[in-house]
């Protein structure tokens, strides 16, 4: 099998992809996301290792085996998946040699992310590659974001961080947070016991009012800094750029070439 790759340029960061070790999920059969796991001396080495893995990696073949045992469906079954694969801009071409159960085949694939990291002073390498299970994979619309706007998990602090791949601010902000209520639990007790003895015992009311007050500023500081650490929490969540995340979107419109005994054409889908 020939397994024809095409390369997205993609620019380096140093923060580790949330793809990595938690690939996405396919919208069609017609093709897999393989993740593949190469080392090198340098980073051309680390490249080509990855290339030389992808083509006997088992989530490949098992993907064309279990591809090959589906193509057996109905004809509007396959009119509905088999179509041209995406056309991308800077594209780098390179051809793999490989064979699954002795069968050549032509698959075509796209390299559509990298992290880099050194290791023991050789290179280390997790590649993302989008690669076909049949001859005519219908490849969805993939990109590359740091950004993961609003959800839920904002509303509880360092969870939108942490699901964003940013651990120490995220474990930072959850313990910056539960240091804040935990004073203003502390705090507030104390205020409470030092005004309930500031009525019990009178002669000692001065002193007690003293520690009321000094308590109930340090309460006050604390509900603060607890409010003033959400805030910042909630515009965390929302504008800062995480972990790079690979978004998955079907194609919009494809053109798919139909062949069967009593005609032949092409059809056009779009889905809304």
């Amino acid at each position: 099998m020939t397994l024809v790759a095409f390369f997205i340029a993609t620019s380096g960061f140093s923060q580790k992809p949330k793809w990595v070790g938690n690939t996405p999920r396919e919208q069609n059969y017609t093709y897999k996301f393989v993740e593949v796991m190469s080392y090198g001396d340098d980073y051309e080495g680390a490249r080509a290792n990855a290339l030389e893995r992808l083509a006997g990696d088992r989530l490949l073949t098992e993907g064309v085996r279990i591809y090959q045992k589906t193509v057996s469906k109905s004809e509007k079954d396959k009119i509905q998946t088999i179509g041209q694969p995406t056309q991308y801009k800077k594209q780098t071409h390179t051809t793999v040699t490989t064979e699954i159960d002795g069968e050549p085949m032509e698959l075509s694939a796209l390299k559509i992310d990298e992290y880099i990291k050194d290791e023991g002073g050789r290179v280390k390498m997790y590649t993302l590659f989008q690669v076909a299970t049949c001859e005519t994979p219908v490849f969805d619309n993939v990109y590359l974001t740091t950004k993961y706007g609003f959800s839920a998990r904002a509303l509880v602090p360092g969870w939108a961080q942490l699901h964003k791949g940013s651990t120490a601010k995220g474990l930072t902000i959850l313990a910056a947070e539960v240091a804040a209520i935990g004073g203003i639990i502390f705090t507030e007790n104390e205020r409470a016991t030092y005004e309930s003895k500031m009525r019990s015992q009178p002669n000692f009311a001065r002193q007690y009012k003293t520690k009321v007050d000094n308590y109930e500023t340090a309460r006050n500081c604390c509900i603060g800094a607890a409010a003033a650490i959400y805030v910042y929490n909630l515009i965390d969540a929302i504008v800062a750029p995480g972990a790079r995340r690979v978004v998955v979107k079907p194609r919009n419109m494809q053109f798919t070439p139909v062949a069967s005994k009593d005609f032949s054409g092409v059809t056009f889908s779009y889905n809304f």
